[in-house]
């Protein structure tokens, strides 16, 4: 609840109320990375410099993230060597930073910098972020590099969340078999995430028969999903299985379960924005739509087509 949490941040500057409490700045400064809110976050970054709170490694290790968040790299690594102390929460949140924007070379070369120090050693929370990077990416050499590394380098047992991310990665890369054996050969028990994932990638290369597998997993673990069963749908539409997407439709109805919406934000102006799917409340609706539907024109007429239509080719014979 970002936008609450600066809501009574501000209510409390107004009334006067002393915000030099310690604890009080690392979940402020969550909420400002979360909305992307820069200028508020600056504000904040000035308040620590003011307070002498930035020397707490705590304190610049949740900078580093908000300002990662917010898309301000060049801050985030000013903040990172300025620190005399730190930690493995400092190394992993630079490098999933890194990772976030697709500026992987860095993100490398952070991470090398990381074995060369001797107070810390990476952990699972540092190669999630490396494999999610690699996912991204497409850089599947890359990613079973770093896979292979935790249990042979660092004795590091692969978590979900690290299959999740090779699977992911295997998937993009259209290596969808080899995705499925994977899962198929993990030691710990696959989630309906780790489902999805491949799910989604049967879909952007057209693959109806291993979909049909894997979504028979996905609902196994989850009878009432909604959103799997949605991509189950658009995947039969694409391949002109309409008798496959009047059932999805149907089970779809039959669960009562309504998908929930997805919802974005911005800062224009020092005023933050939220907005859900098909939403009309925002006072400037109507220009917001007109300049969407342009934009959709422009890029069309420059020959972008999107990867479902572009996947959906040759797909009938891909069963």
């Amino acid at each position: 609840m970002f936008v609450d949490a600066i809501r009574v941040y501000l209510d409390l500057l107004e009334s006067g109320f002393p915000v030099q409490e310690f604890q009080f700045f690392p979940c402020l400064i969550k909420a400002f990375g979360g909305l992307g809110s820069v200028e508020k976050g600056e504000e904040i970054h000035g308040h620590l410099l003011k307070f002498g709170f930035l020397e707490d490694t705590y304190v610049s290790n949740s900078l580093i993230s908000a300002y990662a968040k917010c898309g301000i790299m060049s801050d985030s690594l000013t903040i990172f060597n300025q620190m005399s102390d730190r930690n493995e929460v400092t190394w992993n949140s630079i490098i999933l930073g890194f990772g976030m924007h697709g500026r992987r070379q860095e993100m490398f070369q952070m991470f090398e910098r990381m074995k060369e120090t001797t107070e810390v050693k990476a952990e699972h929370a540092t190669f999630t972020a490396l494999l999610s990077a690699c996912s991204h990416g497409g850089e599947v050499a890359m990613g079973w590099k770093y896979f292979n590394s935790m249990t042979q380098d660092y004795n590091l047992e692969p978590r979900v969340e690290h299959y999740t991310c090779m699977v992911d990665l295997l998937g993009r890369a259209g290596n969808l078999n080899q995705a499925y054996d994977l899962i198929k050969e993990m030691p710990c028990s696959p989630d309906d995430r780790i489902w999805g994932s491949l799910l989604g990638s049967c879909k952007n290369h057209g693959n109806v028969g291993l979909a049909r597998v894997v979504a028979s997993h996905i609902f196994e673990l989850d009878p009432t999903s909604i959103g799997y069963r949605t991509l189950l749908s658009n995947l039969y539409e694409e391949s002109g299985r309409w008798n496959e997407v009047s059932q999805v439709r149907t089970e779809i109805r039959d669960t009562g379960v309504r998908k929930q919406p997805g919802c974005s934000w911005i800062e224009v102006d020092n005023n933050i924005h939220t907005f859900t799917a098909a939403d009309c409340s925002h006072p400037l609706c109507e220009e917001i739509y007109a300049t969407l539907e342009s934009l959709s024109v422009e890029i069309k007429e420059e020959g972008y087509v999107p990867l479902s239509q572009s996947t959906a080719v040759g797909s009938h014979t891909k069963d």
